[in-house]
């Protein structure tokens, strides 16, 4: 079993950068990560599936480290004695734990696999989609004019938030 000090030997990154790394990718189900992490390139995100972004946007040697590293660390055994993943509790008062969530220009997003739920919120509020039927596993967001539009992808394609059933 890897430690953190070994990870962060193999990669040539500090300790703690490998644990926050971990923290985010614990927070988020290991399937993507933020991050504002210097050595890093500073602001950056993960996402499984091959989507890499690094405040360095042209380099791309970075964005492979990046990538093998959060694959390295998606990969360990997830052990409850070990040092590495020690569970991360959801917000005080919630039982939940979205697979995937963030936010971009005004608009928020949680993703809840076990649910089948999908909340986005904006200046309109707070709604609630049913995604039954697809295993969200990334995000797109597309901007023309004043539009802002959201879609989702999945392991058949992708899909809209006008296409799902609000709840």
């Amino acid at each position: 079993m890897k430690t953190v000090a070994a990870i962060a030997q193999e990669f040539k990154v500090q300790e703690s950068t490998v644990r926050q790394l971990l923290e985010g990718l614990q927070r988020n189900g290991g399937r993507q990560v933020q991050f504002n992490i210097a050595e890093l390139g500073g602001m950056g995100q993960w996402q499984y599936g091959g989507m890499v972004m690094v405040g360095d946007m042209f380099n791309n040697e970075l964005k492979a480290k990046v990538d093998k590293l959060c694959r390295a660390l998606v990969e360990l055994p997830v052990e409850t004695e070990n040092e590495i993943f020690v569970p991360i509790q959801p917000a005080v008062g919630s039982k939940r734990f979205a697979s995937i969530k963030g936010s971009q220009n005004g608009i928020s997003y949680a993703y809840y696999q076990a649910e089948d739920i999908l909340e986005i919120t904006d200046e309109n509020g707070l709604k609630k989609y049913d995604t039954k039927g697809y295993l969200l596993t990334g995000v797109q967001q597309s901007q023309s004019n004043d539009a802002r539009k959201l879609s989702f992808s999945h392991a058949g394609g992708s899909v809209e938030v006008e296409d799902l059933k609000e709840v």
